[in-house]
């Protein structure tokens, strides 16, 4: 017990500050870190993968809540972009769930880590240049948009803010209110994702002191720790050029995308 709550205290933290620093749901480092907890106290390896991404969801509503009120404060939330992808993001997430609810763990575990070698990959390269100025999309597009991250992201157990922000900076948004935007979306997609994993998730699995999806100690720990680390981040994220920490994390991405892969 002592192991699981050091360990879930540990992810609270690092998941709250990346929360707020790189507007993300964090679930890139939660899935690992909970993938190899759960292998050490004896979780089934059928439902292994399913209960750390549902897991991951819940647990990100807190942090991503909290980074996105303290973004907020400093004006960082662009919501004519938040209201046409919010919109997308209700539909995504019950189609991340459906799909993820038919999908073996030992996929969706191959699946997760070959995204997430793949996002290290990215952040270790060379940011391109934008060359041609390029505006926001229509209402609906974005939407569309949304619906196709939300989804992706769902099935992963993640918050959508390593997809999202790229997005929002590809069409010329501001970094700064890029993470701040995407955080608030993050907050949807983890909402919506683990109330819709949740549901589907009750009668099919049972696995001690969980419910459905959703492994209670790892949530509790994890969503009290992430909320009061995420305002740091924020704080961070608004004083920091972030280009040498994005390095590291691709880094540890990398790192992290190949172990979960071969483990």
């Amino acid at each position: 017990m002592t192991f699981e709550v050091i360990g879930f205290v540990i992810i609270g933290v690092i998941a709250g500050l990346l929360s707020g620093l790189l507007g993300i749901g964090a679930g890139v480092i939660t899935i690992p870190c909970l993938l190899l907890i759960f292998n050490k106290i004896g979780i089934p390896p059928l439902a292994i993968m399913h209960l750390a991404i549902g897991t991951s969801l819940a647990a990100m509503v807190f942090n991503t809540l909290s980074a996105s009120y303290s973004h907020y404060k400093r004006e960082a939330i662009l919501f004519n972009i938040v209201k046409p992808m919010g919109m997308g993001i209700v539909i995504g997430a019950l189609f991340g769930a459906i799909i993820a609810r038919f999908l073996s763990s030992y996929f969706l575990q191959i699946l997760f880590g070959i995204f997430e070698t793949l996002l290290g990959i990215r952040y270790l390269l060379p940011k391109p240049k934008i060359t041609k100025e390029k505006k926001l999309p229509a209402f609906w597009t974005l939407s569309t948009i949304a619906v196709a991250v939300t989804t992706f992201s769902t099935m992963l157990g993640i918050g959508g803010g390593m997809i999202n922000v790229p997005i929002l900076t590809h069409f010329n948004v501001p970094m700064k209110k890029a993470i701040g935007t995407s955080a608030a979306l993050s907050f949807l997609i983890s909402l919506f994702g683990a109330t819709f994993f949740l549901f589907i998730g009750v009668h099919t699995i049972k696995v001690h002191e969980s419910i459905g999806y959703l492994y209670l100690p790892a949530f509790i720990i994890i969503s009290i720790i992430s909320f009061f680390a995420a305002p740091y981040g924020a704080k961070l994220a608004h004083r920091l050029k972030t280009i040498v920490l994005k390095k590291i994390f691709g880094l540890a991405l990398l790192a992290a995308g190949l172990i979960v892969i071969f483990s």
